[in-house]
């Protein structure tokens, strides 16, 4: 019986030294695992983030383009700061996007790949602007955006006028980032951690 206990305070003694040696969590710039399965991108938008000249759809905005054809039918006066991340989805369940926490009344974006924001018409998929808490944004199951597995898809989230500030989205399961942080001030010093 002393064997076993020795044997198994051993093998406990072991498997800590290898977990210590086991590599640190990745240090991401701009979003963090909440848990497993769920996203939670927080960022801000300061006054050196991109602008772009955006669109909208036809009030009420509730119109759907799984066929990256989204009409947009009149654009916007201002130009706010706006962020995007690249993404894919796991399986065709509707993707969710929810604005649970901004500083600021924000409006977001789901586009097919290729998205360039100077071309704002072109491959839209979804965008809200008040369905969340308040003047938050919200995209959810109801809405009905099911998209393909193994494609690129772009979310994007800026504010309905030139506002600027901080925000916190959280995403439904089966949404996965490409590689970490997709905006146009990612540099290797921000990705860095992800290799480390």
């Amino acid at each position: 019986m002393k064997n076993v206990i020795a044997a198994l305070l051993i093998l406990a003694l072991a498997g800590l030294a290898i977990a210590s040696d086991l590599p640190k969590e990745a240090d991401l710039h701009d979003y963090s695992l909440d848990s497993p399965s769920r996203i939670v991108i927080s960022g801000e938008l300061t006054e050196s983030s991109p602008t772009w000249h955006r669109w909208r759809v036809p009030y009420p905005y509730e119109l759907l383009s799984l066929d990256c054809a989204l009409p947009f039918d009149s654009d916007y006066t201002t130009e706010p700061a706006f962020d995007m991340y690249c993404f894919n989805v796991t399986n065709a369940d509707p993707v969710e996007f929810v604005v649970d926490d901004a500083s600021f009344d924000t409006v977001i974006y789901i586009y097919c790949a290729p998205f360039d924001p100077t071309l704002p018409q072109e491959n839209g998929v979804y965008m809200d602007d008040d369905d969340g808490d308040g003047l938050q944004s919200a995209i959810v199951a109801a809405n009905g955006v099911t998209l393909t597995p193994g494609n690129e898809y772009w979310f994007v989230i800026c504010a309905y006028g030139s506002t600027i500030g901080t925000y916190n989205v959280v995403t439904s399961d089966n949404v996965s980032l490409c590689g970490g942080v997709a905006n146009e001030t990612t540099s290797w010093t921000n990705l860095k951690g992800l290799f480390d």
